[in-house]
């Protein structure tokens, strides 16, 4: 990026960089909160109307940027946050399941 940043790419830059703070800080809740929105996010693509405009919600525009942060809390506290991830993924595959019933 050339400086000066624009308003925009600045804007940006500081909320990659606060995401990746909050989620270091407090991995759990950054987790829980991403499941939710994941949830959510898959409850919309169930709805037909909404599908249309599933490419440009906000989770679809960040999943590069969250993958990123995943990776380095895997990294950092594996730990912490392996058992977090399992049990996410445990919750999601529950939720799946019943929605197929």
């Amino acid at each position: 990026m050339g400086l000066p940043l624009s308003p925009a790419a600045d804007s940006a830059r500081s909320a990659r960089h606060a995401l990746s703070l909050i989620a270091t800080a407090r991995p759990p809740a950054f987790i829980t909160t991403i499941a939710k929105e994941v949830h959510r996010h898959t409850a919309l693509a169930a709805n037909t109307q909404s599908q249309q405009n599933m490419h440009t919600t906000t989770l679809a525009r960040a999943k590069g940027e969250i993958l990123r942060v995943i990776e380095i809390l895997v990294e950092k506290m594996p730990t912490d946050v392996v058992d977090l991830l399992v049990e996410v993924r445990i919750s999601c595959l529950k939720r799946y399941v019943s929605n197929l019933n």
